[in-house]
């Protein structure tokens, strides 16, 4: 960004969400793949781990496609953003087909651990988000009507 650039308020307002996702994200992983290290071993922690990892990544790149194009016509905003998912969602099917595809190479993956790392991931990006969201200051109105003496 060149200096003395400003940042629009909607790509400030996506910086922030995309910060607050990241920070419930990263608590939600961290304590899920500490639980399942200490708990059921090192296998299940790093399968916990992978299960993280994708699920912030997954957000961030959403997240990141937002910021890229805040200030775009409502339009833009919504291909982008559907061409991301598509684009990520395609990618975690590839994954999936590779790992099924190899499965012997895999048998060490606990899928408990990856069901619970991505969901608990899921939810603490999720409800920290929300709640940065709803502290936001969203300015929502019709533009004032002029006055008598303008017109």
């Amino acid at each position: 960004m060149a200096e003395g650039a400003r940042v629009s308020e909607n790509t400030r307002r996506a910086q922030q969400l995309l910060v607050a996702g990241l920070a419930g994200g990263h608590a939600a992983a961290l304590t899920v793949v500490g639980l399942f290290w200490a708990l059921a071993g090192p296998e299940a922690g790093a399968t916990a781990a992978i299960g993280a990892v994708v699920t912030i990544a997954f957000y961030t790149i959403a997240l990141g496609v937002q910021i890229a194009v805040a200030d775009a016509a409502p339009k833009v905003v919504m291909v982008a953003w559907l061409a991301s998912y598509v684009t990520r969602v395609t990618l975690l099917g590839f994954g999936l087909a590779t790992v099924l595809a190899n499965s012997e190479r895999w048998e060490w993956l606990d899928p408990v651990a990856l069901f619970t790392a991505t969901i608990a991931t899921v939810l603490g990006w999720l409800g920290v988000e929300l709640w940065a969201y709803s502290r936001m200051r969203v300015p929502v109105y019709d533009p004032p009507a002029p006055r008598q003496s303008e017109m």
